[in-house]
């Protein structure tokens, strides 16, 4: 008997040799790719860009973390990305590892003539994760994938991540992984959406001159169009639009974040707004989500019709006047000028979506319900009809708190007159 667990045993080490991974490699055999740049390059070639750390700073933190200090970047001209793979491992004595690529940047240029040919390729790699970031990004993705190197820490990999996790705290471009993005490309129901950003040259940065006359918003810019100075030269900022696998328009900050709440996918943001009682001044309220948004799908005489009601509530943050909105009087007042002020935004993100005929909203999901077979709803075609849907919104919001003063006190002059 003991003989025979002896055997047993012997068989099961033996078995557990012959199933080992035959193509297991050392972490100090790979070198590991943050970011991927696709450019179009000469002729009908892709320019592959890779940011990888230096190989005198590779290594892996605890939890996983990658704890690179310094990272350098290599440009490549190929058909593919495979090819291209195979170039730059013929010069970087390391297997090339996406299993920590967080970011896929892809330029304007090559969006707007289309990323099929270059998608459809990348999906079939069991490295590149489902979680990485879809960018679009004006300009070049080289010179992106460059200078995407972050100021305030060293930690290369978790300061890159903390970029895209803003979107939940601003509100101002959304966040699309490469499977949503994929998945969207194939959808009968919803065209992607892709944030988007750009080099910014500080050129709309004024330091005098006359301030607009009319109201702009923190959201009321595009990508690249800040008005900053200094900082990573770099910005997200809004979204760009797809009609299939072609990006055919943008979204700025302000629509980026009507977007996000008729999707039921926004968070929280400051969103400043006129003064109702003084449209020179101005007021900002914290804004988060109350809950999801209702999303009612009929058909009116054969016409789509889509109503939408949107449900927010806030604080007020900032008020330049002294107006005692806090009041049972006033606070009603503000409540109807926000509802009104995010029902315009978000009117008119709706109608340059319509304009364009894309429906980056996901109503269809909503609409295919009302067909009873896949056959059906196909021969419907849905995505082409969106533009004459016809779409109505309500907003219901809701001031829940009006900071740490109780009551608005206004300004005295040494005469004792208000201000």
């Amino acid at each position: 008997m003991r003989r025979l667990v002896s055997v047993v045993l012997l068989l099961v080490f033996i078995i557990s040799l012959l199933t080992a991974c035959w193509d297991a490699r050392e972490i100090d055999e790979w070198s590991y790719v943050y970011i991927i740049g696709v450019d179009k390059g000469v002729g009908n070639a892709l320019r592959f860009t890779f940011q990888l750390p230096s190989l005198k700073h590779q290594g892996v933190e605890a939890g996983g973390q990658l704890g690179e200090t310094s990272q350098y970047t290599t440009s490549i001209d190929a058909p593919t990305m495979y090819a291209g793979v195979n170039i730059a491992e013929s010069f970087t004595s390391r297997r090339l590892n996406y299993m920590h690529t967080k970011y896929i940047i892809i330029s304007e240029d090559l969006a707007r003539e289309g990323v099929e040919r270059f998608i459809n390729g990348m999906v079939r790699s069991r490295q590149i994760r489902r979680i990485a970031h879809i960018i679009i990004v004006k300009g070049k993705a080289s010179k992106f994938v460059e200078e995407f190197k972050p100021l305030l820490t060293s930690a290369v990999s978790k300061a890159q991540e903390g970029f895209m996790e803003m979107h939940r705290d601003t509100g101002l471009f959304i966040d699309t992984s490469y499977q949503d993005f994929f998945g969207d490309l194939k959808s009968t129901t919803k065209m992607p959406a892709v944030p988007l950003a750009a080099f910014n040259d500080f050129s709309n940065y004024r330091t005098s001159g006359n301030p607009p006359k009319e109201f702009k918003s923190e959201g009321d810019y595009y990508a690249g169009e800040l008005p900053r100075s200094g900082g990573n030269k770099f910005e997200f900022f809004g979204t760009a639009l797809f009609d299939g696998d072609k990006m055919v328009g943008e979204l700025n900050g302000d629509e980026s974040r009507a977007l996000l709440m008729l999707r039921g996918e926004f968070n929280t943001g400051s969103i400043a707004m006129a003064d109702p009682k003084d449209k020179e001044l101005r007021i900002t309220i914290d804004t988060k989500v109350q809950k999801k948004p209702e999303i009612k799908f009929n058909f009116l005489e054969g016409k789509p019709v889509v109503n939408v009601k949107i449900f927010l509530e806030g604080d007020i943050q900032n008020l330049q006047s002294s107006e005692e909105y806090e009041s049972v009087e006033l606070k009603p007042v503000l409540e109807e000028a926000f509802k009104v002020y995010i029902k315009g935004i978000i009117d008119k993100t709706i109608d340059k979506c319509k304009t364009l005929n894309v429906d980056v909203f996901g109503f269809g999901e909503k609409a295919v319900m009302h067909f009873l077979t896949i056959q059906e709803w196909e021969e419907y075609n849905w995505l082409s009809r969106f533009k004459d849907a016809e779409v109505n919104t309500e907003v219901e919001f809701t001031i829940r708190r009006t900071g740490t003063l109780l009551k608005t006190n206004p300004t005295r002059n040494a005469e004792g007159e208000k201000k």
